[in-house]
């Protein structure tokens, strides 16, 4: 990887951000406060040109991908690889209702919870490694922004700085809805300006 730079951002609040729940692969689509965020995204980076627009496949990131999109000369693309970690059974529920059901969870992460039918640590590594091999394959000098979800871009972060080993970090993360953040590669070496950076809620 040579120049490029890489904005990923958080979809704006969704109907299942406002309820409190695990949204997971569920699907919610923007409020309206969401759509006024996406709004506000889109004009923030009106005078920054985009190569490419990726998005997860999930409407409430392509929402606020297509609020982006307005304000560029590119279209969006859709890709899976940036959808929302496979919560399961956990999806659609609060934590209350969560710990209830699952008390053993109470003290683990439960993006990864291990539960059957959730996706696996090894299923996010491949689709990490996927992510990677695509901003790879684009040409020095392009920028692009990838609209994705909290859980998934903090899990990305992680296997930037750590690879296959990121299973052994602490997620220290904590992204908002529409927050932007910032990786650049120069002559391959990788530099994080800022995370989650959301002034242009700021009014």
């Amino acid at each position: 990887m040579e120049d490029i730079d890489v904005y990923l951002i958080r979809h704006g609040e969704s109907e299942g951000n406002r309820l409190g729940v695990l949204q997971g692969c569920k699907d919610y689509p923007l409020t309206k406060k969401g759509e006024q965020q996406a709004e506000s995204l889109g004009k923030a980076f009106s005078e920054q040109p985009l190569d490419y627009i990726f998005s997860s496949d999930l409407s409430r990131a392509m929402s606020t991908a297509l609020a982006l999109e307005r304000f560029q000369q590119v279209s969006v693309e859709i890709t899976s690889l940036l959808r929302e970690i496979y919560l399961g059974p956990l999806q659609g529920k609060t934590r209350r209702e969560i710990y209830e059901a699952y008390p053993h969870l109470v003290r683990r992460s439960l993006l990864r919870s291990g539960l059957p039918g959730t996706e696996t640590d090894e299923q996010l590594t491949e689709r990490c490694r996927q992510l990677m091999a695509l901003f790879k394959s684009l040409k020095s000098g392009d920028t692009i922004a990838a609209i994705s979800h909290g859980g998934f871009i903090t899990i990305f972060f992680m296997y930037v700085l750590a690879g296959e080993k990121w299973g052994e970090l602490r997620r220290p993360f904590q992204l908002d809805n529409t927050g932007v953040t910032k990786l650049s590669w120069r002559d391959g070496q990788l530099i994080i300006p800022y995370i989650n950076r959301i002034d242009h809620l700021i009014k």
